[in-house]
């Protein structure tokens, strides 16, 4: 690093000294200065006050040649091939692909925004990209999979997927050498360097997780975004909450632990990162948990003649995370490997019951009618009162219905809880089914409250 550092001469006391570009300014300013300044006094004495480094870029002078006489031609002797950096190995899970990656309503546009940059890699449009979701939603294979279609189509391409634990590791190696002046600094100091400074494209996964007693590592990472983005190199982060979520700090200012949620990030880092194109990904809704739960599912033996029942039940009722999904499939894949268990409806209602239960629920009039009133957006007094408008009068039907189905309630206690005799009970009861019998989305939609009952 040293070696690009070029020395113009002492005025009035303070060195001058000039570097090709801000990125070494300030890894010198941030790595160095004290050794400088230490070096600068021992050689210069009193007179020595401080250094200052100006940014000039390196040029190569002509080289003028005299003119000679022409010689015969010889031999050609073949170029030796220039010996590349190694590359980093990534690690990448084999199925984060976006081929394997459920698309849906809540997700399309971090999909698309991911494969758009994975196509055009450094496009002003999407540089840098920030997807934030949840813990659990992909995020970390969408980044993958940008790694995974690059290295496959364009193998030349330097690709960098690090976890900001993984680049506070390498960041952390590099100051306590220099602070601790080790034989390895430069050693070091090349490394991250190569891997980092040298990339055409960095992943960086979690950057929320990147909070540390003091920003310094913050600041060295604002320093190379600010550095790749001038050379056109790519940059995605991954975050578990958009940007303006987090909590500004100046630089070299301590970070006091105040037990909150919210993470510290220096305003140096805070900057790049509110200037990102930021894509948010939501919890799974029910056609992409369907489609998720079918594709994970091919290889579990569910009885045929239920496998479409059975994946609209388990995806009923919302699924906190992509995880919770497969922990759930893994269980019942389990299940049928060790226990041999014959997986229809009935069992699959049976296995996925809270443990200690035997997966049959004693319903209640009023616990049905809340369910219902929540899914058709009313409310339970509503349902409860005389009026008759249609955004009443169908959930209260279905409420009836699920009411004879799920419980063991007579006509006259279901009419007594929605103010009705047992007669108007009966004519709802027959009015939903002639309905359902006409709207099959109606009927699929009073299937899927009992579902999300009964799961």
């Amino acid at each position: 690093m040293l070696d690009i550092v070029s020395y113009d001469g002492i005025a009035d006391g303070v060195v001058q000294l000039s570097v090709p570009d801000e990125f070494r300014e300030n890894w010198i300013k941030s790595h160095y200065a004290d050794m400088m300044r230490k070096a600068f006094s021992s050689v210069l004495g009193s007179g020595f006050i401080d250094f200052s480094i100006r940014i000039a870029p390196q040029v190569t002078a002509k080289t003028v040649f005299p003119r000679v006489a022409p010689m015969a031609p010889r031999a050609a002797v073949p170029e030796r091939p220039k010996k590349r950096a190694p590359r980093v190995k990534l690690s990448l899970y084999a199925g984060y692909t976006f081929e394997n990656f459920i698309e849906g309503d809540s997700n399309f546009t971090a999909c698309e925004a991911c494969k758009a940059v994975a196509e055009k890699p450094g496009d002003p449009a999407l540089n840098p990209l920030f997807v934030y979701g949840k813990s659990g939603l992909g995020k970390t294979h969408l980044l993958q999979s940008i790694a995974a279609y690059m290295l496959k189509a364009r193998p030349q391409t330097k690709v960098v997927y690090c976890h900001a634990y993984d680049f506070l590791s390498d960041a952390t190696a590099v100051s306590k050498a220099l602070k601790a002046k080790t034989g390895n600094v430069r050693e070091l100091a090349n490394a991250f360097m190569e891997k980092y400074e040298r990339c055409d494209v960095l992943l960086f996964d979690d950057v929320q997780l990147l909070e540390s007693k003091k920003t310094i590592s913050q600041e060295r990472l604002a320093v190379l975004v600010k550095h790749l983005r001038s050379m056109g190199k790519q940059v995605v982060f991954s975050s578990d909450r958009h940007p303006s979520e987090f909590r500004k700090v100046q630089a070299n200012s301590e970070i006091q632990a105040d037990g909150g949620a919210i993470p510290h990030i220096s305003a140096r880092l805070l900057a790049p990162l509110e200037s990102c194109v930021a894509v948010g990904i939501d919890v799974p809704d029910l056609n992409t948990r369907m489609k998720l739960i079918q594709k994970k599912s091919m290889n579990i033996p569910f009885l045929d003649k239920d496998r479409d029942e059975i994946c609209r039940f388990l995806s009923l009722p919302p699924r906190e995370n992509v995880r919770v999904i497969e922990g759930m499939l893994n269980g019942l894949r389990a299940m049928n490997e060790f226990c041999s268990e014959n997986l229809d409806l009935g069992a699959v209602k049976r296995l996925v019951a809270a443990p200690g239960t035997t997966g049959v629920v004693e319903h209640t009039i009023k616990g049905i009618a809340e369910t219902v009133a929540m899914e058709f957006g009313s409310d339970l007094t509503s349902l409860a009162s005389k009026r008759q408008d249609a955004g009443v009068a169908l959930p209260r039907k279905v409420s009836m219905f699920l009411s004879r189905e799920m419980t063991n309630s007579s006509l006259a206690d279901i009419g007594s809880f929605f103010n009705r005799d047992y007669s108007s009970v009966i004519a709802a009861i027959q009015s939903l089914t002639k309905q359902m019998d006409k709207d099959e989305n109606l009927a699929r939609r009073v299937k899927d409250i009992r579902y999300l009952l009964e799961a």
